[in-house]
């Protein structure tokens, strides 16, 4: 059956964008069919793979799955809507990459729910993949549906269409998950949910009954059959506890976070009042550092990659950033590794590491103000003062940047005219720093959506109309201060917003919305407005039932789903969001009762010397390993966490003192005269704005901000001189199967790669970005296949060939494979200097029996051979296609009777043209009947006939 898809999926992958996306194969995935018995599990990621690839997550539980004895763990991403509509149209279905098994055939399949546009896409998959969507009609036969991640702390619109939702951290719960199914096999599936739902932080929706009122509001989620009231979310208590992976997926395909990735830190206490992330991720639990070092590299020696990416919400809050950086820079610097920091505030990191970063004039940098005001800055806990962001300007500008990026939100509770001039202003004062006004800052505004346990998740969402007319005051106020604007699409949170905070009933718009074709809904070039508009009117949906103001005591679709953070701690929150008063760092200041921690088992865990009550802190353990790896007069320490412990000690020296009658001074308080509160202002109050223009362009769609992607990172640190190169190699490979769908730039990166991974001493070049010293021959299109593909490889140590090949071709992924490896004088030519033209193999078997037939292709052969002029249109990058005839580039063409062509094809300064462009024309055949055929390069010919007379 695999076979038989595999062969299906090579038919029309060559149809499709960037087909790579489907054919697996990359070093280090798991390969062959699982012994029989084995409990097969699929990893679903309703996102195209070079956004699922890039997620750390689905990596980690793909290592722990498939060491796990009796379990195999294949993935399967969303299929892009080209690919759709060609399974759709032959009946094939949706399989994994590793084995080409329909998603049916899984045991159990683990969707991730990162963001609320994809839900159409996880529809589509079920769809495609032969399974009914609702849960309710899923019978014993059926896999198990489960989904996690951020959404899934309300699942509830989607509820319906899963078997189970486990909420909080995977690593354990997975394995519980798979031991419970396997233990369960052959047992009817309402019995199998029932053992899944007695598992900690597994949630079968089945098992509770939706109540409403007679407004049609939510009045009870009622647990059913004994079912425990609350859930409680899945908490891995120790980071250290998860051990380094083993198996590691290296893509072949460009991801978009292309590098290795290590988690350094779990959970957030800076307590972003907007952010799901910091409150569902509690409590904080730092890696350690020798762990965090040590899991780098294996991750760089396995993948062979050139940049590492140390991961978290807040990297630079992590108590062990600057030990570590300077650790894996000094461990990587004869590799060339360079380190990226996503999330990264300046003002955290140590004076040494920012003088690593000065060295490299970087073309952006991005900061995260969030809000344009110190007043809705206070509103939303963002602990960022203008001064500190100016300084931060213009230590950025002074080491060399040119372009800030700047991200704030709009839409936030209690934002008033003033505030949005206040985003514009911020920009604009922040571009002021750079000397000479060389510097240009660019304003990037989301939209605020109120997410669900969260201290906003009360509080209402800014309708369409009004979200257009905001972006028109931020357009308009950015235009006069000569700050770029940036915004993302309104009509994306909005739906967003409704998702986020709704129930059950939403079900039926999401079946809708998929019946209508709704897919990839994040993306602005395949996103289908009118038709989500359809959709809400045919379901009689009231978006402002689910974007409205919630009241503190209302029953929420989320209530029986416990994060971990208490409800009344939220309310608390808010109030103190409408004081505009901070909450302090939990971790170093004092804790404030969240309710994440239970003080026994569960409880913050950093690699702090010292902190807040109820934390383990573990710094005096690393100590003096990081004193090692910082400049002797700098703390180890961030610059952030000393701030605060020295005003918290100034604190603890004003109560002493107030304590003892007496005032800063040391003089004696009054105490007649009570002690001044500033007044609280009530910022969550209604603010009129002016009515502007609603902006035509709708603004990015959250998918592409994804791509775009805007890490700031350190380049890697020079180690000794580049050594020179003292030999070469000339290096033949084979490119068959999964790897013909790779393009240039991918198998460019594939061997950059493998030669690393095979601890080869590539030779680099000089300058400011040195690259290796690998240069390969003629381009080959995407799709086909070659027998003779060549390349030359530059070492800075002479190695024996048959090492060099054997290393090598043990470092690539399946479908290239190294032929021989022969040294050659350095001064050889290149290889595109000694081609002047391609022999192609194309075979026909694909092509509908009239249009293959051999008299038939024999007369159009001899037509050509006799000089009947050709016209082909001929494509090259982006340029527009233009018509050749196909005389002047084909020099030789023979018919292998009833099977196939062959056809030699000028290379050289007038260019070339593809061979399946060149049979188009030959047989007049369709423009997908071309692209589906079969080609394979024979030979590089050095010298070519003469043109065809």
């Amino acid at each position: 059956m695999s076979a038989d898809l595999r062969r299906a999926y090579e038919e029309i992958l060559p149809l499709v964008e960037k087909p790579a996306r489907y054919t697996g194969g990359e070093h280090g995935a798991v390969r062959g069919e699982p012994p029989p018995g084995t409990l097969r599990f699929a990893l679903a990621f309703p996102e195209v793979y070079e956004i699922a690839q890039s997620h750390l997550g689905y990596q980690v539980l793909y290592d722990l799955l498939n060491r796990h004895p009796g379990v195999r763990a294949e993935r399967i991403y969303a299929a892009w809507t080209d690919l759709e509509r060609e399974l759709r149209r032959r009946a094939i279905p949706l399989v994994s990459l590793e084995t080409f098994t329909p998603l049916a055939e899984f045991d159990v399949v683990g969707i991730s729910l990162q963001y609320e546009l994809t839900y159409t896409n996880v529809l589509a998959m079920l769809d495609l993949g032969g399974l009914p969507m609702l849960a309710a009609d899923r019978g014993d036969r059926h896999p198990i549906v489960i989904g996690g991640g951020p959404a899934a702390f309300n699942p509830e619109p989607i509820a319906p269409f899963l078997d189970a939702v486990l909420l909080g951290d995977g690593e354990e719960a997975v394995i519980d998950v798979v031991e419970v199914v396997r233990a369960a096999r052959g047992r009817p599936r309402s019995e199998v949910l029932e053992r899944l739902a007695a598992i900690e932080g597994i949630y079968v929706p089945s098992r509770f009954e939706a109540v409403y009122d007679e407004r049609g509001r939510l009045r009870e989620m009622r647990p059913v059959a004994g079912q425990r009231p609350v859930i409680r979310k899945r908490i891995l208590r120790d980071l250290d506890t998860v051990p380094t992976p083993e198996i590691h997926v290296t893509p072949s395909l460009r991801i978009v976070h292309d590098r290795a990735s290590v988690e350094v830190m779990r959970g957030c206490v800076k307590g972003c009042r907007f952010c799901q992330a910091g409150y569902v991720y509690r409590p904080l639990r730092e890696r350690d550092p020798h762990a965090v070092v040590a899991t780098a590299e294996r991750l760089l020696a396995d993948g062979g990659y050139d940049e590492l990416s140390l991961l978290s919400l807040s990297t630079a809050d992590y108590s062990c950033v600057n030990p570590v950086l300077s650790s894996v820079m000094e461990r990587f610097a004869s590799e060339r590794v360079s380190v990226s920091l996503p999330s990264t505030r300046v003002e955290a990191l140590s004076p040494a590491i920012l003088e690593e970063i000065r060295r490299v004039r970087k073309t952006g940098f991005t900061l995260a103000p969030e809000a344009g005001t110190q007043r809705m800055r206070d509103v939303i806990q963002k602990e960022y003062t203008e001064a500190e962001l100016l300084e931060a300007a213009r230590t950025l500008y002074g080491m060399g940047w040119r372009q800030i990026k700047l991200y704030f939100m709009c839409g936030l509770p209690g934002e008033g005219a003033e505030d949005l001039v206040g985003i514009a202003e911020l920009a604009r004062a922040v571009g002021a720093e750079a000397p000479s006004g060389r510097g240009t800052v660019t304003a990037s505004v989301s939209n605020f959506v109120p997410k669900p346990h969260t201290p906003f998740q009360w509080v209402a969402q800014t309708p369409l109309d009004e979200t257009m007319a905001r972006q028109g005051i931020l357009r308009e106020e950015c235009r006069r201060r000569r700050v770029d604007f940036k915004w993302h699409d309104a009509r994306l949170s909005f739906l967003e917003g409704i998702f986020s905070r709704g129930d059950r009933t939403l079900s039926g718009l999401l079946m809708r919305a998929f019946e209508r074709g709704c897919r990839f809904d994040g993306w602005s070039e395949a996103f289908r407005w009118d038709d989500w508009r359809a959709a809400i009117e045919e379901c009689g949906v009231r978006p402002e039932e689910w974007l409205r103001r919630r009241e503190l005591d209302e029953v929420l679709p989320w209530d029986h789903l416990d994060s971990g953070v208490d409800k009344k701690w939220l309310q608390e929150e808010l109030r103190r969001a409408v004081e505009g008063r901070l909450t302090p760092d939990c971790s170093i200041e004092r804790c404030t009762y969240c309710g994440a921690c239970d003080f026994e088992s569960v409880r913050n865990v950093d690699y702090h010397r010292t902190g807040a009550k109820g934390a383990e802190h573990r710094g005096e353990r690393v100590d003096s390993w990081a004193r090692e790896r910082v400049v002797a007069e700098d703390e180890w320490e961030t610059r952030a966490w000393q701030k605060i412990t020295a005003r918290t000690s100034d604190k603890t020296e004003r109560l002493r003192r107030r304590r003892e009658g007496e005032g800063p001074d040391g003089r004696a308080i009054d105490a007649a005269r009570p002690p001044q509160s500033p007044p609280a202002e009530g910022v969550l109050a209604e603010r009129s704005l002016g009515v502007a223009p609603a902006i035509a362009d709708p603004g990015s769609g959250h998918a592409e901000e994804w791509l775009e992607g805007d890490p700031s990172g350190l380049p890697a640190r020079p180690g000794v001189d580049t050594p020179s190169v003292v030999a070469r190699y000339r290096a033949e490979y084979r490119k068959r199967g999964p790897a013909r769908f790779l393009g240039t730039l991918e198998i460019v990166n594939v061997f950059s790669r493998a030669a690393r991974r095979a601890r080869l001493p590539v030779a680099y070049s000089r300058g400011h970005h040195p690259l290796p010293r690998i240069a390969f021959g003629p381009a080959l299109a995407v799709g086909i296949e070659s027998d003779c593909e060549l390349l030359d490889l530059e070492l800075t140590e002479a190695r024996d060939p048959t090492t060099v090949a054997a290393s090598l071709g043990a470092a690539l992924p399946e479908g290239l494979e190294i032929v021989a490896v022969a040294a050659v004088p350095l001064d050889s030519p290149s290889i595109e200097g000694g081609v002047s033209a391609i022999r192609y193999r194309v075979d026909l078997e694909s092509l509908p029996a009239d249009k293959r037939a051999e008299s038939r292709v024999a007369e159009r052969v001899s037509r050509f051979l006799a000089g009947e002029p050709l016209a082909v249109e001929k494509r090259s990058g982006r340029r527009p296609a233009r018509t050749v005839d196909g005389r002047e580039f084909v020099h030789r063409l023979r018919c292998v009777p009833a099977e196939a062509l062959e056809i030699d094809v000028a290379f050289g300064a007038a260019g070339s043209i593809k061979p399946q462009a060149f049979v188009e024309a030959l047989l007049s055949l369709a423009p997908d009947e071309a692209r589906g055929l079969r080609v394979r390069k024979l030979a590089a010919l050095a010298a070519a006939p003469a043109a065809c007379p």
